[in-house]
C-alpha cells in the first residue's frame, strides 16, 4: 500500500464546540449529511469536537452546522483551525 504524505491531504477542519452530552447527537446529524464530513474529538471528556471536511463541501457544512444550533444545545462554531489533529 502506498503511503502519502502530509502535504497530499486536501482537507478543512472546522472546530466546534458542545457540551459532552451533546457530542452523540451532533455525531448523528454529521454522519446524515451527504459526505460533507467526520466527526472526531481529540481528547475524551472534552467538548471540543473537529470536522474534517473537503474544501469543495466546507460552505454547505458551515450552514449546516448554523442550521443545527437550534437543535444542538449550546452549539459553538469556533471556525476553521490549523491544529495537529494526531489521534
Amino acid at each position: 500500500m502506498e503511503k502519502y504524505s502530509a502535504s497530499e491531504v486536501k482537507a478543512k477542519v472546522i472546530k466546534v464546540r458542545v457540551p459532552v452530552e451533546e457530542i452523540g447527537l451532533l455525531n448523528s446529524l454529521i454522519d446524515g449529511l451527504p459526505r460533507y464530513g467526520l466527526m472526531r474529538t481529540k481528547e475524551k471528556g472534552k467538548g471540543d469536537v473537529f470536522i474534517i471536511a473537503t474544501p469543495y463541501k466546507v460552505k454547505e457544512l458551515l450552514e449546516a452546522l448554523e442550521g443545527m444550533k437550534k437543535h444542538v444545545r449550546d452549539l459553538e462554531i469556533l471556525g476553521e483551525t490549523e491544529e495537529d489533529l494526531t489521534f
